[in-house]
């Protein structure tokens, strides 16, 4: 009677261990298909200028150009070094967390269509128009709000 039980709870464990395998292989999968390593790179290329025409203060010499676009290079590059690390470990993770396979097969199927390939192509394209929009006109207001809130804050401290 030990050993059928024994063998019922060891059979559960490995079948509870495939699905979770087998789910992890699925969100990977979508993963790919969602092209996530692309659209993160497309992502940055598009926001790199915004950010570079918002660094305050920088000469505008060419040696000063090419050493700040040197930076955000490598800037960019530890950024997308990281994100990739963390899209094939902790995303795979919080997906199975909060899908189910289902839920997942549903996202593949999709993504897998004419609209989701439309959806995956323009996503670093509309990122790009938002942080350009974003930078543009809501970070002078967001950087005028801060200072004053600082100084708000500063004045009232000091009294």
């Amino acid at each position: 009677m030990k050993k059928v039980i024994l063998s019922s709870i060891f059979c559960f464990f490995i079948l509870a261990s495939s699905h979770a395998q087998t789910k992890q292989a699925s969100i990977k999968e979508l993963f790919h298909l969602m092209q996530t390593d692309s659209i993160i790179e497309k992502t940055f290329a598009s926001i790199v200028p915004s950010i570079l025409n918002q660094m305050p203060n920088v000469p505008t010499d060419a040696a000063s150009l090419a050493k700040k676009e040197k930076m955000m290079e490598g800037v960019m590059k530890i950024a997308k070094d990281i994100c990739t690390k963390m899209i094939n470990e902790d995303m795979v993770v919080i997906y199975d967390k909060y899908f189910t396979q289902a839920e997942v097969d549903d996202f593949i199927r999709f993504y897998k269509t004419p609209a989701g390939q439309k959806f995956i192509k323009m996503t670093p394209t509309i990122q790009g128009d938002l942080m350009n929009i974003m930078m543009q006109k809501y970070m002078p207001e967001m950087t005028k709000s801060i200072a004053t809130t600082v100084t708000e804050i500063a004045t009232k401290e000091s009294k």
